[in-house]
């Protein structure tokens, strides 16, 4: 099968000893997630312009075999 690529974040690049990742389609889609992530599971609310920078940064591509 061929591979088949996702945006993964990982919370734990972030500088916080979480587990959470997340794989999406797109880099976006990942965002929308690691906002949602970061208000219910980090009490932020509302993130920075430097923290969204920071997330965005640490956001990847990876291959995953389907």
């Amino acid at each position: 099968m061929p591979d088949v690529e996702y945006m993964l974040f990982c919370c734990r690049d972030q500088e916080h000893k979480c587990g959470f990742r997340v794989q999406a389609k797109t880099k976006e889609e990942a965002m929308e997630h690691a906002r949602a992530h970061m208000a219910s599971e980090h009490g932020m609310k509302e993130i920075s312009e430097e923290t969204e920078r920071s997330i965005k940064e640490k956001i990847k591509p990876v291959k995953v075999e389907e």
